[in-house]
Parts: structure tokens; sequence; C-alpha cells
């Protein structure tokens, strides 16, 4: 049996992966991602250079246009850090950030609708939050178990 390949490197010392590989924010964005109905995990491009003696690599990530939903964007997400494992959990953070935003209806239910946590002030997350006893009700065994892991994920980013 053949070992699976989980990241590729192409002619231009590019890596290539869906970062499923191991526990963390890429493997959560393609569970809220498949969840809503894509087919297929967004793939990572990323690379390392030089600047100013210091070792960087930026990863771009793409979240395609959605199959059954043409008019849902695609959306792409670049960073750029010091570690190729840190840029893709930062990826993965900042695409499912966005999907969240724009697709508020589709993560109502789910333990994601408490993404993006950035003002607490908002008035649409104090609402999610403050109706978050009912995704608890739904499915609480869920609800904790992907709060954990999306917790754990934050905490090593």
């Amino acid at each position: 049996m053949e070992n699976p390949v989980f990241v590729e490197v192409d002619e231009q010392g590019h890596f290539h992966s869906a970062c499923l590989h191991w526990e963390g924010m890429p493997r959560l964005s393609w569970e809220m991602l498949s969840a809503a109905g894509y087919l297929h995990p967004p793939l990572y491009e990323g690379f390392t250079f030089m600047e100013r003696g210091v070792q960087r690599c930026t990863v771009m990530m793409t979240i395609p246009q959605h199959t059954l939903h043409p008019r849902w964007p695609a959306i792409i997400t670049q960073v750029t850090g010091h570690r190729l494992l840190d840029c893709w959990v930062r990826a993965a953070t900042t695409a499912l950030t966005t999907f969240c935003e724009q697709h508020p209806l589709e993560v109502v239910l789910t333990p994601f609708r408490l993404f993006p946590t950035v003002d607490e002030a908002d008035p649409l997350w104090r609402d999610r939050m403050n109706n978050s006893h009912i995704l608890a009700t739904i499915d609480p065994v869920g609800t904790v178990g992907t709060t954990a892991r999306c917790m754990n994920a934050l905490y090593r980013l």
C-alpha cells in the first residue's frame, strides 16, 4: 500500500497541500466547507524565501467558487510569515473567518457561527453569542467538541 502524499513540491520549489494531515484550523475549515457543500478541500500553495537575511514564507489558499452557488465568490487568502506551518494555519483561519462573514446563514446552526470574534461589541456577534444555547441544545456533543478543537488550534497559533 502506498503512503499518502501530504505535501508536494513543484519544480519552482513551491509546496502544495490540502493541509488535512494534522489536527488544526485547516482541517476545521475543511469541515465547515464540506458541511456547506464543497466537494474538495482548498489547496494551499506556499514558498519560502530570504528577506534581509531572514527566512520567510508566503502561503496562498483559495476556496474556489461553489459549484451549487455560483453567486458565492471564490475566497483567496494570502499570508506571509516565518514558518510554513504557521502560515497554513493563519491562511485557514483567515479564510474560515471570511467564509463565516460572507455566509452567515450557512453557519448559523454550527459551532462556527461564533467566527469571527473580532469585536465583542459587534451587535451581530453578541446576538450569536446570546443565542448559543440553541446550538448547544441542537447538538451539544458537536458544539463542545468543535469549540474545544477551535480553541486548541487558536491557542497553538
